[in-house]
């Protein structure tokens, strides 16, 4: 067993198979449809949750872990003898999961680092990697592991194709004419989330353009060390699925490659038929 612990959100979107090769311990957010409330990744699948999340009459919405679920993570540590933790949360500028895990940790006598993703997704999926790669190496203390995934979050980008204006109209990110004008003008709106900031990066006319912008983006930043791609619906799923196999041109050999249904996080400012690609230069 490793002697550092690594405790991420589920924002990460890691497969589980990855999360049991690792021991990662994984702390939920909640997701609201109306007046139901579940925790992302244990009631519901991202896939299960989409159809919830896009035929609703109220807007999806996310929020921090409940108290109990950070609890639980750090007891967790605990239990398995460990008193070195690692955490990697979701950017502190999209959510307040990271200091909701820095109060949390003051409950417990454990030596804990956390760091500030700056991001979300895959992206801070492929960061989480990274750190479970160096804690087994067992190399280097956690207080260096933490200074290099530190550094290392200049290198993650995320980037969110829209297929609508709505679901990010509705978080307040834009007016409900400029959401009018686009869709009038079939305008597919590119996100780029890094460095706990989100930008409107590009402004395509059609989901073909917009993938077209988004390959560019890849092959302007290889070689890279990581690439995810994630999906909010079956059509997009399929489009992801042949860029995983594209854009493999662009990763380093041994590079990870990531294809996964999108988290709540993300799903619900990106609406149906969104796609993502994550990087990790």
């Amino acid at each position: 067993m490793n002697k550092i612990a690594i405790i991420t959100d589920s924002t990460a979107t890691l497969p589980t198979a990855l999360i049991e090769q690792h021991q990662l311990i994984v702390i939920p957010l909640q997701v609201h449809v109306g007046d139901a409330v579940y925790r992302e990744g244990l009631d519901l699948t991202a896939e299960e949750l989409f159809p919830l999340m896009f035929s609703s009459s109220h807007t999806p919405t996310t929020s921090l872990p409940a108290g109990q679920d950070y609890a639980a993570a750090f007891e967790e540590v605990q239990r398995r003898g460990i008193s070195q933790v690692l955490g990697i949360f979701i950017g502190s500028g999209l959510s307040g999961t990271f200091n909701g895990a820095r109060l949390a940790a003051q409950d417990y006598e454990l030596d804990v680092e956390l760091i500030d993703s700056g991001t979300t997704s895959l992206a801070l999926g492929l960061l989480v990697l990274e750190a479970a790669r160096q804690v087994e190496a067992a190399s280097s203390t956690l207080a260096d592991i933490a200074d290099s995934l530190r550094s290392e979050t200049a290198n993650l980008a995320a980037y969110a194709l829209l297929d609508t204006l709505e679901y990010v109209r509705r978080g307040g990110r834009v007016g409900r004419v400029g959401e009018l004008i686009a869709n009038v003008l079939n305008i597919k709106p590119i996100l780029r989330i890094t460095q706990n900031t989100v930008d409107v990066v590009a402004r395509t006319r059609s989901q073909r353009k917009g993938l077209a912008w988004l390959n560019s983006v890849m092959a302007d930043a290889a070689p890279v060390r990581g690439l995810g791609l994630i999906y909010t619906s079956d059509e997009t799923k399929e489009i992801a699925a042949g860029m995983a196999i594209d854009l493999r041109q662009y990763v380093v050999d041994g590079g990870d490659i990531l294809l996964e249904p999108a988290g709540a996080a993300i799903a619900v400012h990106t609406g149906p038929n969104g796609i993502g690609l994550l990087l990790r230069k």
